[in-house]
């Protein structure tokens, strides 16, 4: 039964699978592999990933062992694809694992040497060897032509048009790996695609958006492969966002480190190039990065490398794009603050430096009070769980030194150390707000004592001169920066520029080589507070020792009594003997130059022993040299490999640079003929621009006449048309007079035809009535007589009326051709 318990068992294993394979090595039998997969099979259930860390001896041994096994067994053998499995869950678990593999292991190869072998009938095994590559080639740097990349290229591209979709997903993403960043692998790609595979590379869609995305990276690496003279399309640019955007959730979803870390690389990529740069920064992300943040997830079991990935990217998003940090600070601020309070404490560097970008991008200088007092308000709420992330980080590797099998982690590592590196800088960066009462609050909430005593654990717990030269330089800088606010902070700087010994760590940051300048900036502005900061660079003289006090060989007095008593012994001897007197002399001088020997024999030992002592020692010095001989031919060889590469890209870009040349050079020849008839034509223009000039001056003065003649003519039009409209109302009140009488003459004559009727009625009857009819018959005379003179008057204002509408129609005419003329 596999077991599920940690600690001694699993690394009992561990030590078991070491002992089969060297078993294996020595004796090779199917005995050996058998046991081999039992173990493999126990060790692929083990879920203490700590158990396989590198940093442990055993679990080094095992993947060399790994390594070992893949390298020489079979494809047929059912222990390498035990092997391969164990190691992609491991690649999985552990980054470092990966980067092992990677870098010192050399995987790779043996992993393409593996998929060539492959026939094409085992997709199954296929699919689960990619599913190794695309765990290590994630970072991989190709510097030279390597012997595997042909038949690794040649064999991926021919899974690109396989109708599995994992396969050409898988061999997708692998191959846009090997190229981001590697000039010599991207060109040997273009060589090893056909040309039909990479038009459907650049035209034909996918069917998921990350093999989408994944594609769309993979053409943008290889057109870096070729200059290009024309600029990249702001709508294709444009539309990366939303596509990186899609395809990050659902990586972060499903903790697809690889391919969030390929989008990450690709959007740096294209940050850094000029070209697209410029049109990433006019483009507003803020949309966009408030969906990711809604994505954001701290909840129990969350994967580290994740979130850790999730603010690298988020920070790379701000960098490259543009977007409102006032507006966008307190969405994230509640994210980083959900993080800091998830356990572990000691691996959010990522998070610390996203809210130092975000705070380092926003002006202060331009902000209004309301939005500063705002923004103060919400990093008072990130302050306490700076403080707190601090000093638990510290408390969590103290409780871990209890006992001997956690001794592994009373050591900070990388990244516990990054966090508190950030953490301090991040504390620097909003003490040095430019506003009132920032730098305050800072020295006020975190707590000059609490962090003296964190910083002092850290310093105990680091082993390397590095990593605590770094921590005591931040922290310095800190201290000082809260000093000029704090008198607590103030004190803690006074303490600290006493330390001999914490400035001597401050001056070992410009003892170092390759070290950031910022760093060096700060060690110099600390070390120009402290008195002779130049005595920290003396060189130190070391005592020569000579090897301890050598003890004497030989005790001489006690050699001498003891040569006495034999000598007395050899008297009494030689007196019972006839001898001659000078042999006592003989013997005498024999003592005497025996005990002087004995004491220059001592003397000796000791310059033995201290010649002894400085030929270790510069054996030693020995060592040292040949290892950074070896150092140096290290360095040399990677420095010769890259050159290779560089020359070949170099030999390339310059190629390229001469057909781009010489096509400039036709292309300005063209421009020049092409100007030259331009100017001919520009001059043929300028000419007729004369002509039609003249022209228009000629025409702007006939417009002048013109327009002042229409002046007048409408002027005289208004006259007429006031006086027609003054004789139409004489007309029309004449006319309705006109009417009004001849009503009344209707109703006269009415009445006449009454009188009439009634006259010849009353004719007979009364002769008085006849006079008065004479009378009225002379009246109606007279009537019509009047009458006949109106109708005159009538006929001639009706011939005036007739006359003045031909006028109308002739000056209207005559204006209607003053206009024809001037059109």
């Amino acid at each position: 039964m596999a077991p599920s318990s940690k600690g001694k068992v699993a690394s009992d294993h561990v030590k078991a699978f070491n002992v089969a394979v060297t078993e294996y090595k020595s004796k090779a039998c199917e005995k050996a592999l058998a046991e081999i997969d039992k173990i493999l099979a126990v060790l692929a259930k083990i879920s203490d990933s700590s158990i396989f860390s590198p940093s442990q001896p055993d679990a080094f041994s095992l993947l060399l062992n790994c390594q070992y096994l893949l390298s020489y067994l079979d494809h047929k053998a059912n222990t390498v694809w035990g092997v391969v499995g164990l190691l992609t869950t491991l690649c999985s678990q552990d980054p470092a694992v990966t980067k092992l593999l990677r870098t010192r292991l050399e995987l790779l190869p043996i992993c393409a040497k593996l998929l060539h072998s492959l026939p094409s009938t085992t997709q199954a095994r296929t699919l689960k060897l990619l599913q190794l590559l695309k765990l290590v080639v994630d970072g991989v740097i190709i510097t030279r032509r390597e012997a595997y990349l042909t038949s690794l290229l040649a064999d991926l591209s021919s899974f690109l048009s396989d109708s599995t979709p994992d396969l050409s997903s898988l061999s997708l993403f692998i191959l846009c790996c090997l190229c981001r960043g590697n000039y010599i692998s991207t060109k040997l790609l273009l060589s090893t695609l056909p040309p039909p595979t990479i038009t459907a590379l650049f035209s034909t869609p996918n069917t998921t958006p990350s093999d989408q995305l994944i594609s769309e990276m993979l053409c943008y690496f290889m057109t870096r492969v070729q200059l290009s003279s024309h600029p990249p399309s702001p709508a294709k640019v444009n539309s990366y966002l939303p596509k990186l955007m899609d395809v990050f959730c659902s990586s972060y979803v499903a903790d697809d480190i690889s391919l969030m870390s390929l989008l990450i690389s690709f959007l740096s990529s294209l940050s850094t190039d000029t070209e697209y740069r410029s049109i990433l920064a006019q483009q507003d992300c803020l949309p966009s990065l408030q969906q990711l943040l809604v994505v954001a997830d701290f909840s129990d079991e969350f994967s580290l490398t994740t979130s850790s990935h999730l603010f690298t990217f988020l920070t790379t998003l701000i960098t490259t794009y543009h977007t409102d940090n006032v507006h966008l600070f307190d969405v994230v601020l509640k994210v980083v603050l959900a993080r800091l309070d998830a356990k572990p404490y000691n691996k959010v560097a990522s998070a610390l430096v996203l809210v130092k970008t975000l705070v380092q991008n926003i002006d202060f200088s331009s902000m209004s009070d309301a939005v500063a007092r705002n923004l103060k308000f919400q990093l008072d709420q990130l302050l306490p769980s700076l403080l707190a992330t601090f000093l638990d980080r510290r408390s969590s590797t103290k409780l871990s030194s209890r006992s001997k099998t956690d001794q592994v982690f009373t050591e900070l590592d990388r990244e516990a150390m990054a966090s508190c590196l950030e953490c301090l800088q991040l504390l620097q960066v909003v003490a040095s707000v430019p506003l009132k009462g920032w730098g305050q609050a800072v020295g006020e909430t975190v707590k000059a004592n609490k962090m003296v005593t964190a910083y002092r654990g850290y310093t105990d717990i680091l082993k390397e001169l590095v990593d605590r030269a770094r921590l005591t330089t931040e922290f310095f800088t800190l201290a000082i920066m809260l000093g000029e606010v704090d008198n607590s902070w103030g004190k803690v700087v006074v303490e600290l520029l006493g330390d001999k010994d914490r400035i001597q760590l401050v001056a070992e940051i410009l003892r170092q080589e390759n070290m950031e300048g910022s760093f060096m900036k700060k060690a110099l502005t600390i070390l120009n507070k402290t008195d002779s900061p130049e005595t920290m660079f003396g060189v130190e003289k070391e005592d020569e020792a000579v090897g301890g006090d050598v003890e004497d060989q030989a005790v001489i007095p006690e050699q001498l009594a003891r040569i006495d008593s034999l000598m007395e012994g050899v008297t009494e001897a030689l007196g019972k003997m006839e001898v001659e007197q000078v042999v006592g002399e003989v013997m005498q001088l024999a003592t005497v130059r025996r005990g002087q020997e004995k004491q220059q024999l001592a003397y000796m030992m000791e310059a033995l022993g201290a010649a002894d002592a400085r030929v270790a020692a510069q054996n030693t010095a020995l060592v040292e040299r040949e290892e950074q001989v070896r150092a140096l031919e290290r360095v040399v060889m990677e420095l010769v490999v890259r050159l290779g590469a560089n020359k070949e890209e170099l030999g390339d870009i310059r190629a390229q640079h001469g057909d781009l040349s010489r096509e400039a050079d036709c292309t300005r020849d063209k421009l020049g003929k092409e100007l030259g008839e331009a100017r001919s034509q520009l001059e043929e223009l300028q000419t007729e621009k004369v002509v039609l000039v003249e022209k228009y001056g000629r025409y702007k003065d006939q417009v002048v006449r013109l327009t002042e003649d229409l002046k007048q003519y409408k002027d005289n039009q208004e006259q007429l048309e006031v006086k027609l409209k003054q004789e139409m109302r004489g007309r029309e009140e004449l006319v309705v007079t006109v009417s009004k009488r001849e009503e009344r003459l209707k109703k006269k004559e009415k009445q006449l035809d009454e009188e009439m009727s009634a006259r010849e009625r009353a004719e007979k009857e009364n002769d008085d009535l006849r006079k008065q009819c004479a009378s009225l018959e002379t009246l109606s005379k007279r009537q019509e007589q009047a009458l006949s003179k109106k109708e005159k008057l009538l006929q001639e204002s009706q011939e005036e009326t007739k006359e003045m509408r031909r006028v109308q129609d002739a000056i209207f005419n005559l204006s209607k051709a003053r206009g024809s003329a001037a059109c």
